[in-house]
């Protein structure tokens, strides 16, 4: 038996398809596990929070599934791009080449200790922190564009701690130690959320996934969990905060 002109061109896209349907198989095996979904957390979202849509996902008999990576949101868009993350809850700026639902955006407040000055205030101006000791997040998003801004308004803060960990920066807050800028999200008790009337810097929280990520069960299900996660609960108190927290639709 011999080939025919035509099965010879039969058989090279063939084998093609043969060769794609490999790498598909091996790259599934290797993205999706044995339902165990890998989820990008973004570094300065509030643990409790985070903790609560974990919690909320876990199956009964204990095994959750999940593995969780958290980082910045550089960090987290590479290794989304790198298929090493079925999903990340993380901020957006601009263009976004992967899906993505936006969640909420929230502003940036200054946290006080209950006993601050500013706690009884409805709010206040940027130039109020001129002399106020400060506790300076590293890890922020908008580091570099704060900064800049008090830079330019000639406002000198004194600077008592530098730190990437919002945790211990808020729980130094409520200690007395200073007083922090921090997305709305944040809170714990002894901690006051002031509004700051000309500062206008906000972030967008949102979900985000290569195509098709959604088609797997386990995926959704961590998805549909996050979505109907009450992102304006005091976690502490179990009550409804208010803040201006504006939800995607």
């Amino acid at each position: 038996m011999t080939v025919t002109p035509a099965g010879e061109k039969l058989l090279r896209f063939a084998r093609e398809v043969l060769a794609a349907c490999a790498n598909i198989k091996s790259e599934l095996k290797t993205l999706t596990g044995p339902e165990t979904i890998r989820v990008g957390a973004l570094r300065t979202l509030p643990t409790i929070h985070v903790a609560a849509v974990m919690a909320a996902f876990a199956r009964p008999g204990g095994d959750s599934g999940v593995e969780l990576i958290e980082g910045t949101r550089e960090e987290l868009q590479q290794r989304l791009s790198q298929k090493k993350l079925h999903l990340n809850l993380t901020s957006i700026a601009g263009s976004q080449v992967q899906d993505a639902f936006p969640l909420f955006v929230e502003p940036y407040m200054l946290m006080v200790p209950a006993g601050h000055p500013f706690a009884n205030q409805r709010s206040i101006k940027l130039e109020d922190l001129h002399g106020e000791r400060f506790i300076l997040r590293t890890g922020c998003e908008t580091f570099k564009t704060t900064t800049d801004l008090l830079i330019e308004r000639s406002i000198k803060t004194k600077v008592v701690y530098r730190t990437d960990q919002d945790d211990r920066a808020l729980a130094l807050v409520a200690a007395g130690f200073g007083v922090a800028l921090m997305p709305a999200l944040f809170h714990m008790p002894a901690v006051v959320s002031v509004p700051i009337r000309d500062f206008d810097v906000t972030r967008t929280i949102a979900l985000q996934w290569l195509p098709g990520m959604e088609l797997l069960d386990h995926v959704a299900r961590m998805i549909a969990a996050i979505r109907s996660h009450s992102w304006a609960s005091d976690l502490h108190t179990g009550e409804k905060r208010r803040f201006a927290v504006k939800f995607a639709k």
